[in-house]
């Protein structure tokens, strides 16, 4: 995937993206299995709500700079999840 085409589809989602669409998707992650330390990684999410499992990890990284706004909103709406940082 170019970044142009990155970038596209990174738009796209932060356009899509409801709290409701971030539930399913966390959920459906949950169901495949918890990351290691518990719960469901950043950047899985972000390669998930790409559509891409396969995305290398800097540009999983880079969308996942852009994203992170849109997604803590996302995710401030529902009282059942909330938005870790690591170390």
């Amino acid at each position: 995937m170019t970044y142009k085409d990155l970038r596209q589809k990174v738009e796209e989602v932060k356009s899509q993206l409801t709290p409701r669409l971030m539930e399913e998707a966390v959920r459906t992650l949950l169901r495949q299995g918890e990351d290691p330390g518990g719960g469901i990684a950043a950047l899985r999410l972000v390669k998930h709500l790409l559509g891409d499992p396969g995305l290398r990890d800097i540009e999983t990284v880079w969308a996942y700079e852009r994203l992170k706004p849109t997604l803590r909103m996302a995710l401030e709406q529902i009282p059942t999840l909330y938005f870790m940082e690591g170390e």
